[in-house]
């Protein structure tokens, strides 16, 4: 899980406070609760990463959980986790300095093995910023529902759902 000037490493509570400045400076449209952040870690560790650049400095992290559903509500908890169908990436967050650095997909390599793993045949999350080039490159491919448009309420108007199939 390492290349070149950075290493992605399992996250944990105490890298709360990093991980919200990294999503003030990535996403300040989309902000979400220090509790958002703490609490997909305590429901599941195995998806939540921190990007690790030179001098040891966070960099960018990831967070993603088994889910089942319309995605959920920008800075809402989530409580439980449901029976899933789907594995979600619910936000990956790369500073500048690592975009091209090949951090961002590796570690969604790395996330969709695990999750292949676990016996998951899709993924899914929402795309935002105009990232939809990104996930394409990744097997990634907007799912028109008209279903899910009033979930994506909370993500702004350039949001699209999107899936991959896990072979």
């Amino acid at each position: 899980m390492s290349a070149g000037s950075w290493m992605w490493r399992w996250m944990q509570s105490t890298d709360i406070a990093s991980v919200s400045a990294i999503a003030r400076i990535v996403h300040p449209s989309f902000p979400e609760d220090d509790a958002v952040f703490t609490e997909r870690v305590a429901l599941y560790p195995a998806g939540c990463r921190l990007l690790m650049g030179e001098a040891n400095a966070p960099q960018g992290y990831v967070l993603s959980h088994p889910w089942r559903g319309a995605p959920p509500k920008l800075n809402s908890l989530l409580r439980t986790l449901p029976a899933p169908d789907v594995y979600y990436i619910h936000d990956l967050s790369v500073l500048p300095v690592q975009r091209g650095s090949g951090a961002a997909s590796q570690v969604v390599r790395d996330l969709l093995e695990h999750a292949r793993g676990e016996g998951f045949t899709r993924a899914a999350l929402v795309a935002v910023n105009n990232s939809v080039p990104f996930w394409s490159q990744l097997g990634f491919a907007i799912a028109d529902d008209p279903a899910m448009q009033h979930a994506l309420g909370s993500y702004g108007g350039d949001a699209r759902y999107m899936t991959a199939t896990l072979a």
